[in-house]
């Protein structure tokens, strides 16, 4: 597994390198079925990827965002082990010229993310982490360990840029907080921030997928935190007909009582 998380922060990296010719403040983008958008680069990055994972591991199958291959539910529930790749994780950033975009792959077994990395090719820093081996960021400098750190006064709150990710719910979520502070950011990074101790708490209430979660989940797990349901347990992968997360929170403080913050505000809302 270490030697394998190498080849992963290597493969990211060089992804980042396939997407960046694309990236301006002029994008040209398609709207896929389910109206979100898709660029050249997102195609592009898939298509890397995609590629490199099987080559280094021809035997594990592969869920990515860009090319869903048909498969029932029968044989995906039967995957013990699978990749979950997003190629290009914040689109909408990205087509505004935004440098909050990532790069998010992660290796899950048996419904658990046990590997992940999330890249972000503007700022080219990269955070990894594998079960049993702590997290780390890595930039030009190299690597070094990252951790969740006790909360912030003010509370250090973040939130996507999105008008829909801070709808009602999250409103009633942050009235129940105590003194905060707003931080905006894209993609996987948002959890990422909070592995790396810089922020608090990352609710989200609205609409996410396995690929954008997975591999900063395992991140902020071996950084010392947790994502969770709003029942407290951990978000689990490829076990249920559709894609798509619950509503769930990044938690730095773990012995904070953030669910229950979370709980009343889904039922005040």
């Amino acid at each position: 597994m270490k030697n394998l998380i190498a080849q992963i922060q290597h493969l990211a990296q060089e992804a980042g390198e396939v997407i960046l010719p694309y990236f301006s403040h002029h994008v040209a983008f398609d709207n896929k079925d389910d109206g979100s958008p898709v660029t050249l680069a997102d195609k592009a990055a898939d298509a890397f990827i995609c590629a490199e994972l099987q080559r280094l591991t021809p035997n594990i199958p592969i869920l990515s965002e860009e090319t869903l291959v048909p498969v029932s539910l029968e044989e995906r529930l039967s995957w013990s082990l699978l990749w979950l790749v997003d190629p290009l994780d914040g689109t909408r950033q990205f087509i505004r010229g935004d440098a909050g975009f990532s790069i998010n792959i992660a290796l899950v077994e048996n419904n658990q993310p046990v590997l992940g990395v999330v890249y972000s090719p503007v700022e080219r820093v990269g955070y990894a982490a594998v079960r049993g081996f702590g997290a780390w960021r890595w930039d030009a400098q190299g690597d070094y360990p990252i951790q969740v750190l006790p909360v912030h006064q003010p509370m250090r709150v973040i939130t996507g840029f999105s008008a829909t990710t801070r709808g009602a719910i999250t409103t009633s979520f942050l009235a129940a907080l105590p003194e905060y502070e707003l931080i905006e950011l894209g993609s996987a990074l948002k959890i990422c921030k909070v592995a790396e101790g810089s922020v608090d708490v990352y609710p989200r209430f609205g609409l996410t997928s396995e690929w954008d979660t997975a591999a900063a989940q395992i991140i902020l797990e071996a950084a010392g935190g947790a994502l969770i349901n709003l029942d407290g347990t951990p978000l689990s992968y490829n076990q249920r007909a559709t894609l798509e997360n619950p509503p769930f929170i990044a938690i730095g403080q773990v012995d904070y009582p953030w669910p229950l913050a979370a709980v009343n505000a889904v039922g005040q809302s």
